[in-house]
């Protein structure tokens, strides 16, 4: 359960990342230039393929011990 929460938690973080990014905006100030949050994105995009990726590979890790298990109960 613990596991779930974590991922769950950087997939919301990253999520609010460009929430913020969004909210924030960008402007040209007055000598021109652009000003934006711009690593919002990276870090929001980041945090949430680390969130799905996490949730992926538990899947596959649960799938592989349940399908190991079978055949163990099988074999007896």
């Amino acid at each position: 359960m613990k596991y779930f929460s974590i991922l769950s938690s950087l997939i919301v973080v990253g999520l609010g990342c460009l929430l913020a990014f969004a909210l924030i905006g960008s402007y040209v100030d007055a000598n021109g230039f652009l000003q934006e949050p711009f690593l919002l994105l990276p870090i929001g995009y980041l945090f949430i393929f680390l969130g799905l990726l996490g949730f992926v590979g538990f899947g596959v890790k649960h799938l592989l011990h349940k399908k190991t298990t079978a055949e163990a109960t099988r074999l007896h």
